[in-house]
């Protein structure tokens, strides 16, 4: 059972959350926090195995209670809830290693798989959130991707995880994470977020 905390100051969209979480039989909502503050009290009482955050919260934001979660719990997941104009907070959040990235329309579905991968450790980011947060005039880069790695980079810029994107290639997971790591290391980034945003910036790929 994956124990959530979620923690944001609209009442309705923490209830609208939970009731979400009720249809899924291995997630269960241990806690409801409504700004960052109690949001760190609440994990230090309760402690979650993921933490969804708003990032506009009074008292102490979302990007501040990430920061300090980073310090004294770096090994806890934590997915971001945003809207489009969040984009410094957005790059803030991942810097501080945040695992999800999700916009407050997101459907059921996605956000239940979205919290899936975060505790296996996989990183993502909504296309929608990509394409607006990172999607502006570019540097000049001599950074080639392979024509694999851009068809592979492109599925994970649109949410498909490994398995998904083995299975629509016609090759292995194993050999679909060999690639991402490649990619990582010509983009010189840790995470499918990471990779995302960059090969964005740097018109590498577009959404």
């Amino acid at each position: 059972m994956i124990k959530v905390l979620i923690v944001d100051d609209h009442e309705l969209l923490r209830a609208g959350l939970e009731l979400i979480f009720e249809t899924a039989s291995d997630i269960e909502v241990i806690g409801t926090a409504d700004d960052g503050q109690e949001g760190l009290d609440k994990v230090k009482e309760l402690h979650p195995d993921l933490v969804l955050t708003d990032i506009r919260m009074p008292k102490l934001d979302g990007i501040a209670l990430i920061e300090q979660l980073h310090v004294t719990d770096p090994d806890l997941p934590v997915v971001v809830l945003t809207t489009f104009d969040d984009q410094k907070p957005i790059q803030q959040a991942m810097q501080l290693g945040a695992k999800g990235f999700l916009l407050k329309d997101a459907d059921k579905d996605t956000i239940l798989n979205v919290i899936r991968g975060a505790i296996k450790g996989e990183t993502f980011i909504e296309p929608r959130i990509a394409g607006k947060a990172f999607a502006q005039p570019a540097p000049t880069s001599d950074i080639e991707l392979s024509t694999r790695e851009h068809q592979i980079l492109t599925e994970v810029a649109e949410g498909y995880h490994s398995k998904e994107i083995a299975t629509d290639i016609g090759v292995s997971e194993r050999t679909v994470k060999s690639h991402l790591t490649s990619i990582y290391n010509k983009l010189g980034v840790f995470s499918r977020a990471e990779a995302v945003a960059k090969a964005l910036q740097l018109n590498l790929i577009e959404l």
